[in-house]
């Protein structure tokens, strides 16, 4: 299957190929502030399978990182956030809300001890992030609070 993705004003477009590594919803502070919601919906492909099809001239970057691959983009006309490029695994998280034509299923939370409000959903909640991903792979009840 095939996606399509844009910005707000449609300048910067993408093509992606085949089926996400990931999907799940991300809470963590750094997604909050860059997309300006309380939670993302956090969709991986690898980098291979995404291809900038126009605006890449209208792409900017930002990295709170010293990596020069990594960070997120947006449009530099309308300001619209597009995603995240994550170089350590050279996957693609590609925010949801821009995709056409998708259906997002999620599998999980991450980073819910960052939560700014509790979702009961049954899904399974990760502190973090899983432990394959680099994380602690702890769970959390739905409502449960641990300290930071």
């Amino acid at each position: 299957m095939d996606y399509h993705a844009e910005c707000y004003c449609g300048v910067v477009k993408l093509a992606i190929q085949g089926d996400p590594v990931v999907q799940c919803y991300c809470h963590c502070s750094s997604c909050r502030k860059w997309s300006g919601q309380p939670v993302t919906a956090c969709i991986l492909w690898p980098e291979a399978q995404v291809n900038i099809v126009a605006g890449r001239d209208q792409m900017h970057r930002h990295s709170n990182t010293d990596h020069p691959e990594g960070g997120k983009f947006s449009c530099k006309i309308c300001g619209g956030a597009i995603g995240t490029f994550l170089p350590g695994s050279r996957m693609y998280d590609i925010f949801g809300g821009v995709l056409r034509d998708f259906t997002f299923q999620p599998s999980s939370h991450i980073n819910y001890q960052e939560r700014v409000f509790d979702l009961v959903d049954g899904l399974p909640k990760f502190r973090d992030m899983p432990e394959m991903a680099g994380g602690s792979g702890v769970m959390l009840n739905e409502a449960e609070r641990l300290a930071p």
